[in-house]
């Protein structure tokens, strides 16, 4: 099981990035993959607010995948807050990034794919008896 950050969804949902064909074959490969609340609409508002991707057309494209018995959905609760805080203050995280690492680390999910060079750099997180490593697929 993978969980997904939202610049890799949002590649793999636009295909007029560069990075389209490597994040769509990504996603595609793995059997089981999450994805969280804040992923599913950081994704909404990056393909309409910046990408001028149709309100329709956005909904449709992540109304699909999240359809896809490939994809599983870590819910947000208040335990799962707490912990993500603590994430952040430990590692000096920004609170969306805490939250979406945090809430596959909270799930033990082992792997989190993402294509920000500061989160991939950190390689391997851990907190809690945790552990999650986050790789780039489409690097």
């Amino acid at each position: 099981m993978i969980g997904i950050d939202t610049n890799i969804l949002v590649y793999a949902l636009d295909p007029t990035f560069a990075e389209h064909e490597r994040a769509k074959r990504a996603l595609l490969a793995i059997d089981s993959r999450v994805v969280n609340a804040t992923v599913i609409h950081e994704t909404y508002h990056t393909l309409v607010f910046r990408r001028r991707m149709s309100p329709a057309d956005s909904r449709t494209k992540i109304a699909e995948f999240l359809d896809d018995r490939r994809t599983g959905f870590v819910n947000l609760t208040r335990t799962v807050c707490l912990f993500a805080l603590e994430l952040a203050s430990r590692m000096n995280l920004g609170g969306r990034d805490s939250l979406i690492i945090g809430s596959y680390l909270h799930d033990k999910i082992p792997e989190m794919y993402s294509h920000d060079e500061d989160l991939v750099g950190l390689g391997k997180v851990a907190m809690r008896g945790r552990a999650i490593r986050i790789t780039d697929p489409v690097k």
